[in-house]
């Protein structure tokens, strides 16, 4: 079903009994369903409908193109700075926030999660629910959209979102440092974490890389480079303006996964990156390590069993690839008290268990 207004949503709501939104279709392992259910495709959802530049907010439907979204911005000279991820695959915000994915840029100002400040949803019993509010400093009542991030279409039907926004740099500058081994690449990182030289983004490429990228004005942006390297105390490079762009764009949108393969989502710290490291040495998968070692991304052969991947304990989320419909997208640990907490708020807004079971 493709609903066109809110009153279509809540009567597929209260007509179904088992239903699952979508957006646009961009990470299907995470709309894996056990059962059969009826798909809500949201992208009839797609305008701004509001945007106000001088108040630095916007919302938008939830089947909005991201794409779309960061060029309205553009032309008014802002930016979300968490960089959301799969953006030229067509991606959209309710997506996103379903998701929970937030690219490298979060190091700097926060996550998904930081930058939803309203949203409007339907509930497992047709009710229209609205929650946070359409100006920044807001705080009235329960914030309940932070609770559809990460919620996987599981809570409701998102219907539109409001987010906040920064002013965009005016220039960026990425730090290509070469470090010994994965060790010192982790020892480097740690010691420019530990620095006031206020990185925007901060991912280890496996085996020995650190990219760094700060942002600034134009007049400072390479001697801020410049510092960064020299802290660094390794051999580095600064690279180009075009080669900056390409690069961390061609990272959001995951071009380094081969084809035929899993890409996977791993919430970490960095105390626990070097153990993780050790265990996924003797596969030696492709990789990236993001947000200064909170984050991982793991490329992993579909044709081998996804349980083969050892995670040291950690938990995974496999977001695309070809995996089998009737397989669950969790994969290792999983952090009970979370789910706990999870399963009472889903009791709260989907009573009649229309929604499949959370993930």
């Amino acid at each position: 079903m493709k609903p066109a207004s809110v009153e279509e949503v809540q009567d597929a709501v209260t007509r179904h009994a088992r239903l699952l939104p979508h957006g646009r279709a961009t990470k299907p392992p995470l709309g894996s369903a056990p059962e059969e259910v009826v798909r809500l495709d949201m992208t009839g959802f797609s305008t701004i409908t509001e945007y106000e530049p001088d108040e630095f907010t916007f919302t938008a439907g939830s089947g909005a193109s991201l794409r779309e979204i960061e060029k309205t911005l553009s032309e008014n000279c802002q930016y979300l700075p968490f960089e959301p991820p799969l953006i030229d695959e067509g991606a959209s915000l309710g997506g996103t926030v379903a998701a929970g994915l937030s690219g490298s840029g979060r190091l700097r100002f926060g996550g998904v999660r930081d930058f939803v400040i309203g949203a409007r949803f339907v509930d497992g019993t047709g009710k229209l629910v609205h929650g946070g509010g359409k100006v920044v400093k807001n705080a009235a009542g329960f914030d309940l959209p932070k609770l559809m991030v990460g919620g996987m279409g599981r809570l409701g039907v998102l219907i539109d979102l409001t987010f906040k926004v920064f002013p965009a740099p005016r220039a960026w500058r990425s730090i290509r440092v070469s470090c010994r081994d994965f060790a010192d690449a982790l020892g480097v990182m740690t010691t420019l974490a530990g620095k006031p030289l206020d990185p925007e983004a901060m991912d280890i490429e496996p085996p020995a890389t650190l990219m760094v990228r700060v942002a600034g004005d134009d007049a400072s942006i390479d001697k801020h480079a410049e510092r960064v390297g020299k802290t660094a105390d390794r051999p580095y490079e600064i690279l180009p303006p075009e080669d900056d762009r390409s690069h961390w764009e061609s990272g959001r949108n995951f071009k380094w996964v081969p084809d035929g393969h899993l890409l996977i989502k791993v919430a970490l710290t960095p105390a626990r990156l070097a153990g993780l490291e050790q265990a996924l040495l003797p596969a030696d998968p492709p990789r990236r390590y993001a947000v200064a070692g909170n984050l991982a991304w793991i490329a992993w052969p579909a044709d081998r069993p996804a349980e083969d991947l050892d995670l040291a304990g950690l938990g995974g989320m496999v977001v695309r690839g070809p995996l089998p419909s009737d397989a669950s997208p969790r994969l290792g640990a999983r952090q009970h008290g979370a789910a706990a907490f999870a399963k009472c708020i889903k009791t709260a807004l989907d009573p009649q268990n229309r929604f499949p079971p959370l993930i």
